[in-house]
C-alpha cells in the first residue's frame, strides 16, 4: 500500500513538473486583471501586486533557501518581468506605483528571534 502511494505521488510530481516546464518554456506570463479598475488607487495596487506575484512564480522565486548565486538571476527576472508587464499594460497609475516603489510589501517589524 505504501509503495502504491509513493508511486502515485511520484507520478503526480513528474506530471506537475512537466506542466510547469511547459508553462515556463512558453515564455509568457499571464495575469488576470480584467476584474480590476486600473484607474483607481486600489485597483492599481492590486494589479501591481498580482503582477509581482505572478512574476515571482514565473521566475521560480518561491519560498525556500536559495544560494546568492541562484537568487540574483531570479530577482533580475522578477524585476524584468514586472517592468515588461506594467509597460505592456499601459495603465498610468500602475506605472506610477511601480516607478515610485509603492505597493511593495512593507518591511516586517523587528521580531525577537531568541532570548537569553
Amino acid at each position: 500500500m505504501t509503495r502504491a502511494v509513493l508511486c502515485a505521488a511520484l507520478g503526480a510530481s513528474v506530471a506537475m513538473a512537466g506542466a510547469a516546464a511547459a508553462w515556463a518554456e512558453d515564455g509568457q506570463m499571464r495575469v488576470k486583471l480584467a476584474d480590476l479598475n486600473l484607474t483607481t488607487p486600489a485597483g492599481a495596487q492590486t494589479a501591481l501586486a498580482r503582477i509581482r506575484w505572478n512574476a515571482g512564480l514565473f521566475c521560480d522565486a518561491g519560498p525556500g533557501m536559495k544560494s546568492l548565486e541562484r537568487r540574483a538571476p531570479i530577482d533580475r527576472c522578477v524585476t524584468d518581468m514586472t517592468r515588461k508587464s506594467v509597460s505592456q499594460l499601459n495603465a498610468p497609475l500602475v506605472t506610477a506605483l511601480l516607478d515610485t516603489g509603492a505597493a511593495r510589501p512593507a518591511p516586517a517589524t523587528t521580531v525577537a528571534l531568541a532570548q537569553k
